[in-house]
C-alpha cells in the first residue's frame, strides 16, 4: 500500500520594502547604508511599481512619506543631516535623525537620533593618486544665473584647490540635477571640460577615495564620515544653500575650526588646501572622543525589521 504523498507547502511570500529619498547625494549615501544592512529582504526603489510594500524608508522626501502613510504603509522616515524643512516631520511610525555622537543639538520628541550612519570602514590606498571634488546642489536652478554662478565659481576653486599638490584630480562627483550641470560646467570656466565628471545617480565617490589623498566636498555629514572611513584629508567648501549652512555651522561649532571659504577671492589654492589637516584633525578628535559611533544604519534597519514583525 503506497503512502499518501503530501503537497508542497507555498512559501511565504517574501516581504518587501519601499526604499527611496530625494535624488541627492547624502539622501542616496544614507539609504545605500541602510540597504546593506536588509539583504535578506527584497528591495525596491519605485515608489508606484508593483503592489503596495509591506514598509518603506523614506530619506528626506517628506512628501513621499506622508502619501505613503496615507496610504497605509508603515514608514521609517530618515532625515540625512537635520530636522525637514520647517520643522515639521512627515506622519510615520518611526523618525530617525542622522546625527553624529559629536556634533551637538536638542532631542527632538519622538526622534530617534540614531548616531553616524556611515559607510564600512576603508583603509586608505597605499599610492594615493590624487584629490576627489564633490560639488552638492541637489536643487540648483539652471535659470537661476546669479545661483549657477555662485555654484560654479566653488566648482572652479574646488578643482584648483583640488591639484594644489600637483597630483590628478580623480574625480568630480557632481550633485545637481542633469539639466543645471551644462550651465553649471560652464560657469565654472573654460578648463572645467577636462573635468572627469561622475553624475551622483553612479554612486562612485566611495570607490574613488580608495585612491584619494584629499576629498574637497560641500560641507555634508556624508563628506565627513566617507574621509573617516577612507582616511584623507577633508576640505570644506561654501555653503550653497541653507541646509549646508547648518552643516556647516554644526561642524565649526563641534571643531573649534574655522572653515575656509574657498571660493573667496583673497583664499589661495594653498592656504585652502594647508586648512584642511588641522580641520580633519579636530574632527577626528571628535570622532574618536564621542566613541566614533558608526552604527546608525544598523539602527535604522532594526527598526524596519520591527515594522515588518509589528506593522504599524
Amino acid at each position: 500500500m503506497s503512502s499518501p504523498t503530501t503537497a508542497p507547502h507555498p512559501a511565504p511570500p517574501r516581504l518587501r520594502v519601499l526604499v527611496a529619498g530625494r535624488p541627492s547625494l547624502e539622501s542616496r549615501a544614507v539609504l545605500r547604508h541602510v540597504s546593506s544592512h536588509l539583504t535578506e529582504i527584497e528591495l525596491t526603489g519605485e515608489p508606484d511599481a508593483g503592489p503596495a510594500p509591506d514598509a518603506a524608508v523614506v530619506c528626506d522626501d517628506d512628501v513621499l512619506a506622508a502619501r505613503l502613510s496615507a496610504s497605509g504603509v508603515p514608514v521609517v522616515f530618515v532625515a540625512s543631516g537635520g530636522p525637514p524643512p520647517g520643522g515639521i516631520w512627515p506622519p510615520s511610525a518611526v523618525r530617525c535623525l542622522h546625527r553624529p555622537g559629536w556634533m551637538d543639538g536638542q532631542r527632538a520628541k519622538g526622534v530617534h537620533a540614531v548616531g553616524t550612519i556611515a559607510p564600512p570602514r576603508a583603509a586608505r590606498a597605499r599610492a594615493a593618486r590624487g584629490a576627489v571634488v564633490q560639488l552638492s546642489a541637489p536643487d540648483l536652478d539652471p535659470a537661476d544665473h546669479a545661483a549657477v554662478a555662485r555654484a560654479g565659481a566653488t566648482l572652479r576653486a574646488a578643482a584648483e584647490a583640488a591639484r594644489y599638490d600637483g597630483k590628478p584630480l580623480l574625480g568630480v562627483v557632481l550633485d545637481a540635477p542633469v539639466p543645471a550641470r551644462s550651465a553649471l560646467l560652464s560657469a565654472a570656466g573654460e578648463d572645467t571640460g577636462a573635468l572627469p565628471v561622475v553624475g551622483v545617480e553612479e554612486a562612485a565617490t566611495e570607490r574613488l577615495l580608495a585612491e584619494a589623498s584629499l576629498l574637497v566636498s560641500s560641507p555634508l555629514l556624508t563628506a565627513v564620515n566617507q574621509a573617516h572611513a577612507a582616511r584623507v584629508p577633508l576640505l570644506l567648501l561654501p555653503a550653497l544653500d541653507a541646509d549646508q549652512a547648518g552643516r556647516l555651522a554644526g561642524i565649526t561649532e563641534a571643531t573649534g575650526v574655522e572653515v575656509l571659504d574657498a571660493a573667496a577671492p583673497d583664499t589661495s589654492a594653498d592656504r585652502a588646501v594647508r586648512a584642511a589637516d588641522p580641520l580633519w584633525s579636530r574632527i577626528s578628535r571628535a570622532l574618536e572622543h564621542a566613541g566614533d559611533d558608526r552604527r546608525g544604519a544598523q539602527r535604522v534597519a532594526r527598526q524596519v525589521r520591527q515594522l515588518l514583525l509589528a506593522p504599524f
